[in-house]
């Protein structure tokens, strides 16, 4: 049977870790299809769609949220559009599953509605989380750790399958080391950059208070890249009088590079991540990491990073006062890191799911 996959796309828009891994995964797919092979997104009306080799694009009136909006949307208008379409693999990313005439591939970001990170009731989050995973003809996850979770929590649906985050290793020129590019108003002291959400199960406090207590001679300032979902008030309220806090909101790409770049390290303090996309892009410029040894990020960091204990202030401040080293080795030792992995091997993963989907039917 040939195949023909209906991507939910309706989350594309504002720059995001999810968004980057969607567009990153289809631009490597495109070339892979066979010749009777076709993959259609379907987005919302807002979303300017790129060009991508072999990858078609469809409007949908489906928002990304409010959730209760878009889980009625998705019933009044995907199963009519998949039939329009004649896909028979439905690639989606959000709970709950929809209804859906089509097998459905089930990608499961993470579980912090799971474990209580969200405004979900924990039941609830867990009860649609099981429907959803005995309901899916596939499920995808991005770690292995998210992957044992899954397993743990529904043993008896299906196994799944570990389709990793990559990133594209950037070039720097013809030693293969690193030029920092500083940003232009780059402080005496520097910066430490977080890039992400700033929600409160990104625990940035824990940074907030481990950098007060260093010498103001000797503390960077904290920079943060990404939309407030809440916990920005909060962290601006702790950093007050301190810490040098500057929150950048969403940036584009290019400046996204340049942060990473400039950065003396990122930091992922994070009490709950199904990957950690911002790590493995942090290892890809070369720059130290920082992470707590929680989730997915041990896996994601691997060797070359430093995990701490993700409330240990004190851990914290001594990390960030002895910085690791800065020299090519380093910065060649990290970037092999995050090469392991490639958009193209992880696309041929997800692309085998769909067509061993499709095959079943």
């Amino acid at each position: 049977m040939s195949l023909h996959v209906a991507v939910a796309g309706w989350l594309l828009g504002p720059t995001s870790g999810a968004n980057r891994r969607l567009l990153a995964l289809l631009r490597a797919l495109g070339p892979q299809l066979a010749a009777d092979e076709r993959v259609t997104v379907l987005h919302g009306p807002d979303f300017t769609p790129p060009s991508l080799p072999r990858i078609d694009w469809q409007p949908i009136a489906i928002p990304a949220g409010p959730t209760l909006r878009r889980v009625r949307a998705e019933r009044r208008l995907l199963p009519r559009a998949l039939r329009q379409l004649g896909a028979n693999v439905l690639d989606h990313g959000f709970l709950p599953l929809p209804p859906s005439p089509i097998p459905v591939c089930l990608l499961v970001h993470d579980l912090r509605a799971v474990d209580g990170l969200t405004g979900w009731p924990r039941w609830l989050a867990r009860a649609t989380l099981r429907s959803a995973l005995h309901g899916a003809a596939a499920v995808v996850a991005p770690s292995r750790w998210t992957a044992a979770r899954l397993r743990a929590l529904a043993p008896n649906a299906v196994s799944p399958v570990v389709v990793a985050n990559a990133v594209d290793t950037p070039g720097y020129g013809n030693d293969g080391d690193a030029a920092l590019t500083a940003a232009a108003d780059q402080p005496p002291t520097g910066f430490v950059l977080h890039v992400g959400h700033v929600e409160a199960r990104k625990n940035l406090g824990v940074v907030v208070a481990a950098l007060a207590g260093l010498p103001p001679t000797q503390r960077p300032e904290f920079w943060l890249a990404g939309r407030d979902a809440g916990a920005l008030a909060a962290l601006q309220r702790a950093a007050a009088g301190t810490v040098a806090l500057r929150a950048l909101g969403v940036v584009d790409d290019d400046r996204l590079a340049a942060l990473y770049r400039g950065a003396r390290a990122v930091v992922l303090p994070s009490r709950h991540e199904g990957f950690g996309l911002p790590a493995l892009e942090a290892l890809a410029h070369g720059r130290p990491v920082l992470a707590s040894a929680c989730g997915a990020l041990p896996e994601v960091v691997g060797a070359v990073g430093v995990l701490l204990p993700a409330d240990d202030v004190g851990s914290w401040r001594r990390a960030l006062a002895n910085l690791p080293p800065e020299d090519a080795a380093a910065r060649a030792a990290r970037r092999a890191h995050a090469a392991t992995v490639t958009w193209d091997a992880s696309a041929a993963a997800l692309l085998a799911t769909w067509r061993r989907i499709a095959a079943e039917i």
